[in-house]
């Protein structure tokens, strides 16, 4: 079983009112031929970047973004614009699942493997993940923007160090600050503490 240590998080579900301004403030402009879902995306893996205190992603990182519904949204909107004649192209462009990973590595400064999936089962995309990812560890997402929408990422390394105790857990204890570790065996989730925060606990 494959111990990892989370470097960096974050969980905001939802995301605040402002995510957008915020998003643009970070990267100094408004990211340009993207929908929201896209926006939703890079706002949440630049927060978990700045939460692990690392300016760009190693290109070694495996990224990993899952979603349930993707760019639906937008998806409907180019639909309806099809419906009454040709869809606009930035409408088009913005239904399309397979913008996120450009624009993620365009402001991530990454250039690694890194794959796009749809699934309700976020321990399993997790678990996938953590099994492809090497030394340089992993950034996986899950981002929805449906409703007031979501934008969950986790930054994991390797703990070559000796294993906190582990206990069975669920998806979003991941969100608790407290945990310091994880490993998967099968769908199921195994959560530690580092030492120092069991005693501090």
């Amino acid at each position: 079983m494959k111990l990892w240590r989370i470097v960096g998080r974050h969980f905001d579900d939802p995301p605040p009112d402002d995510w957008r301004q915020r998003l643009a403030t970070r990267l100094g402009e408004r990211p340009r031929r993207v929908g929201a879902w896209v926006e939703l995306a890079l706002y949440g893996a630049l927060q978990c970047l700045d939460d692990a205190g690392e300016a760009g992603l190693p290109d070694a990182a495996l990224l990993s973004l899952s979603t349930l519904h993707g760019p639906d949204i937008a998806l409907r909107a180019a639909l309806a614009e099809a419906h009454d004649g040709l869809p606009l192209p930035i409408g088009f462009l913005t239904s399309q699942p397979g913008q996120a990973l450009p624009a993620l590595a365009r402001y991530l400064n990454w250039h690694g493997e890194g794959r796009c999936l749809s699934s309700r089962a976020p321990a399993l995309a997790l678990q996938l993940a953590c099994i492809e990812a090497g030394p340089a560890g992993l950034l996986a997402g899950w981002v929805d923007e449906d409703g007031p929408g979501r934008s969950l990422w986790l930054r994991l390394l390797p703990e070559p160090g000796p294993a906190p105790t582990l206990v069975g857990g669920v998806f979003e204890t991941l969100a608790d600050p407290a945990v310091t570790h994880l490993a998967l065996t099968g769908a199921q989730l195994h959560l530690g503490r580092s030492p120092l925060e069991r005693a501090h606990g």
